[in-house]
């Protein structure tokens, strides 16, 4: 990404090389523009640094290193890539709070047991892409989502079950109650 710098009288068919040089001084990259930043409130130059910032969901609190640009009145400016730190700790929360497992977590779990994110939406249900959403973040699971994966990971061979028995409507009464 470039910033230019508009100046009246460029128009590259009529200006001298020096001209068009001097013009071409004015772009300057993202990069070189990142390297210093002024406070919106008071104007002076803000430092890059990492602080902690503690992100609080109904009673519950997970302090983050955020990363950003802060400036010594107090004030701190923050990319949308440096506050995935704050959300990802949000959708920690809010799982903890609903009594799920956060994103982070299913992930590993479909990981463990070897599955693509395709295969265990075909597997547990919820379609394609509902790991995918599951472990964004996008959409919490269900409680009984989060058991089934707790006792597939606790015994594996309840998945081998699981793969042979993937139409549950043709499952013989006999089969459900045999050892109850």
């Amino acid at each position: 990404m470039f910033i230019t710098c508009l100046r009246s009288s460029v128009n590259s068919t009529s200006s001298s090389p020096r001209e068009r040089l001097q013009n071409l001084s004015c772009f300057r990259s993202r990069r070189s523009m990142m390297d210093k930043r002024l406070c919106p409130i008071d104007g002076s130059e803000m430092k890059r640094d990492e602080r902690p910032f503690e992100v609080k969901y109904m009673g519950h609190s997970e302090t983050v290193s955020l990363p950003g640009w802060y400036c010594s009145c107090g004030e701190s400016l923050h990319s949308k890539t440096e506050m995935k730190v704050t959300d990802a700790a949000l959708k920690r929360l809010k799982a903890k709070e609903k009594g799920v497992f956060p994103p982070e977590t299913i992930r590993a779990i479909r990981n463990r047991i070897g599955l693509t994110q395709e295969e265990a939406g075909a597997l547990f249900g919820g379609g394609p892409r509902a790991f995918q959403k599951y472990e964004s973040g996008e959409i919490m699971p269900s409680r009984t989502m989060c058991a089934t994966l707790y006792f597939v990971v606790r015994r594996p061979e309840m998945l081998d079950e699981l793969r042979a028995r993937s139409n549950f409507s043709e499952v013989p009464e006999d089969d459900l109650f045999a050892h109850a």
